[in-house]
């Protein structure tokens, strides 16, 4: 174990206080272990219990706002790192999925920016699958417009779509959600950025396989293997780290090189 010393990697991270959402399984529980062995106060939130020494637990359910709010008021004095990190896959119903990857998360960081030591930092995930919000942008922008939860809520009831359109719509959501808060945030001395992973072995990523299909598998061919939790988990930290001051309002994706090699020319969709 790391024992977070001024020569190792994201020394930074020490005694910082880091909120991590989804921090029971998966990506989420791989980023909190990383950031206890760097000497960061990880505050946990998460449905479910959390298996970890953290310095705090607090119990939220991302579909419900009111959930949010009291899970904010249980969170414990200042913060300088929020890792939105929870999320669903396609195969949860569409208003879940949408409200968990998109306007849980949007409420969350709201609720916690003024929260927030200057020179902090906010990291969503987001993913691969929401790649395509270039070409969604109007619609994007519309559910972005939406002035609070439940109007968002009532937005998506009125835009209906099947599991996996809403997944990668909510992915999308998020890319964008990054790219608009970078000027919102910086004026609270907040960075925040977005990380997109491709496909990674978590309990879920049966659900991905099934929602995604073939695309799925096609990413794993010409990468060589799906991620771990790790490789994402690294990522995440390295994005989040105290020490970066200039990488604000970006999107890292974490895919083994898979989306640059549709640009490149080196992966063939239909291959």
């Amino acid at each position: 174990m790391s024992s977070g010393s001024a020569h190792s990697p994201h020394a930074g991270f020490r005694d910082k206080r880091v909120v991590v959402t989804g921090a029971a399984s998966g990506i989420g529980h791989r980023t909190a272990e990383l950031l206890m062995e760097v000497g960061a106060e990880v505050i946990a939130l998460d449905r479910n219990p959390v298996d970890l020494a953290v310095t705090q637990f607090v119990a939220v359910d991302m579909t419900n706002p009111d959930s949010i709010l009291s899970a904010v008021d249980g969170i414990v004095g200042e913060i300088d790192v929020l890792l939105n990190i929870a999320g669903v896959p396609g195969t949860a119903n569409p208003d879940v999925t949408m409200r968990v990857n998109v306007l849980g998360l949007r409420l969350l960081t709201e609720l916690l920016v003024p929260r927030m030591n200057r020179g902090g930092a906010i990291t969503n995930v987001a993913s691969i699958a929401g790649a395509q919000w270039q070409a969604h942008l109007d619609e994007v922008q519309r559910l972005l417009a939406t002035p609070d939860y439940d109007a968002g809520v009532d937005w998506v009831k009125d835009h209906p779509m099947d599991g996996k359109r809403a997944y990668d719509f909510s992915k999308e959501c998020v890319v964008v959600l990054t790219k608009q808060h970078g000027r919102f945030l910086r004026e609270h001395g907040v960075r925040v950025n977005s990380v997109s992973p491709g496909p990674v072995r978590t309990p879920i990523l049966k659900d991905f396989r099934e929602s995604i299909g073939p695309m799925l598998d096609l990413v794993t061919r010409e990468t060589g293997r799906d991620a771990s939790a790790d490789d994402i988990a690294r990522v995440l930290l390295f994005v989040s780290d105290p020490i970066l001051q200039w990488l604000n309002a970006s999107d890292v994706q974490v895919d083994g090189g898979f989306m640059s090699g549709l640009v490149g020319g080196w992966v063939q969709l239909g291959a």
